[in-house]
């Protein structure tokens, strides 16, 4: 995925926004979302994140599947991102 052409994404002390700059909108990230949109935007899988936070964090692997695909869905249908 990559952020569409008229997304700005700045990083903050908690993690980063993106804005919208057709409409002005803006969406915050935590500092886990902001390093797994990092790590989307690098080109890596859901699944290769997942797996490494799982085992960082020692939690359900398919919570963090979910919860990635939750960001991800929300993060397209606001058209920050749009698939590679």
């Amino acid at each position: 995925m990559h952020l569409h052409p008229d997304t700005a994404l700045t990083e903050t002390p908690d993690g980063s926004v993106l804005l919208n700059k057709r409409t002005g909108s803006y969406w915050q990230v935590n500092r886990t979302g902001a390093h797994t949109l990092d790590r989307l935007l690098a080109g890596e899988t859901a699944e290769q994140i997942a797996a490494d936070l799982a085992a960082r964090y020692d939690i359900d692997a398919a919570r963090v599947r979910a919860d990635i695909a939750a960001m991800t869905e929300t993060l397209l249908a606001a058209g920050l991102v749009e698939p590679a």
